[in-house]
């Protein structure tokens, strides 16, 4: 009995030798998989959060920065906004970002003043928009167009008629002529900075 306890023993010896080692590297191989997912744990919200950004500015919204005097009072030079882009249409009063397919090659930061249709008048500084003198209380100066800028236009289809609030330092539609809509960027929504004049428009 004693011979086949030792036959058992040899039989098994083998075994225990084989087990130590392997359960051993599943020890190893188990760490390394907790750490792996350990640290797609981590990165996946990260990587969640980029790509809903990327879609956001790419698609609905984009964060834009004021260059220029021209709609002062409105924004000013530096102040940083977001625009709206997700399923944009012009609108009469909307402050708008037009981009730099233009004579100017820049972006532009307007005011919408007519849209397609609109009849558009402008002498001695005063405005109509289809024969309505149009009141603005927010241009920076009362007194403006002296210059001689008359302007008597329909707005074609598929255009817009832009003016700056700072008229009298403004390059703008009385200038340069309607800007297609396709080249609207979108429509300033808000001011995020300066933080003590945070708006919505």
């Amino acid at each position: 009995m004693n011979e086949k306890q030792d036959e058992r023993n040899r039989f098994e010896d083998p075994a225990q030798t084989e087990e130590g080692p392997a359960s051993e590297t599943d020890k190893i191989n188990g760490k390394k998989k907790e750490k792996k997912e350990g640290i797609w744990a981590t990165l996946r919200p990260c990587i969640i959060t980029v790509l809903i950004v990327l879609f956001v500015v790419t698609f609905i919204a984009r964060p834009s920065r004021i260059i220029g005097q021209s709609m002062e009072n409105t924004c000013h030079d530096g102040d940083f906004v977001i625009l709206w882009e997700w399923n944009y249409e012009p609108q009469r009063g909307d402050i708008v970002v037009a981009n730099s397919d233009n004579v100017l090659n820049e972006n532009l930061i307007k005011r919408v003043i007519g849209v397609g249709g609109d009849h558009i008048e402008i002498s001695g500084g005063v405005l109509k928009v289809n024969g309505e003198v149009q009141s603005e209380p927010y241009i920076k100066e009362q007194s403006w167009g002296e210059e001689g800028w008359d302007v008597d236009i329909v707005v074609p289809e598929g255009e817009v008629f832009l003016m700056g609030d700072n008229r009298n330092h403004s390059t703008d539609s009385r200038v340069i002529g309607t800007i297609p809509t396709k080249d609207i960027i979108g429509k300033v929504v808000v001011r995020l900075f300066p933080f003590t004049a945070i708006t919505t428009f």
